[in-house]
């Protein structure tokens, strides 16, 4: 199984972290910066619109809580950045997501094809959490047909965390998992 699109924890952690302090320094002291918070929100969009994984995880991070007078909260924008990211090989937004994963990885777990599995992908103690996590966000992924032309189109409204918006993700991550296993026997 390659592992080449894979943005290490480290890096990934690095990116974030960097991209967050500075739009949160730009949201803190706009008189230090030739662009508004919004416009840099924005260039970080268009990032995450091309595909950068790190980018996609800063979009999750700022919808999980929204900022007072520029972004709401917005559960499912949250949810589904953050998934993106994961899909798209970002280690650290796979390992914010295991809580939410941990069912799907108790029951690749409990295969009884999982020696099998291990041994055909490569998978081992250091690498499993990022295989079986970037699987199963890519087949989310396809299951809710998440884009991030259609993320960054999405309207900028409050849409707060219920039960139910949970049970969307956890019925997607269970319409993934076969699919999952079955890609990894092929």
């Amino acid at each position: 199984m390659e592992q080449e699109n894979f943005i290490t924890k480290k890096d990934a952690y690095e990116g974030f972290t960097e991209l967050r302090n500075v739009l949160n320094d730009c949201q803190e002291h706009p008189e230090n910066y030739k662009k508004s918070f919004m416009d840099m929100f924005t260039e970080v969009g268009t990032l995450a619109m091309e595909g950068n994984a790190i980018a996609q995880d800063v979009m999750s991070y700022y919808y999980k809580n929204g900022v007072e007078g520029f972004i709401f909260e917005n559960y499912d924008l949250y949810m589904r950045w953050e998934i993106l990211a994961a899909a798209n090989g970002n280690e650290f937004a796979i390992e914010k997501l295991q809580f939410f994963l941990n069912h799907a990885f108790d029951e690749i777990a409990e295969n009884e094809k999982l020696p099998l599995i291990l041994s055909k992908n490569d998978i081992d103690e250091t690498n499993y959490i990022h295989i079986f996590g970037n699987l199963l966000c890519e087949g989310i992924v396809d299951d809710l047909q998440i884009t991030p032309k259609k993320l960054v189109d999405s309207k900028n409204k409050q849409n707060l965390y219920t039960p139910e918006k949970l049970r969307e993700y956890h019925r997607s991550l269970e319409r993934a998992l076969p699919k999952v296993l079955d890609f990894l026997m092929s």
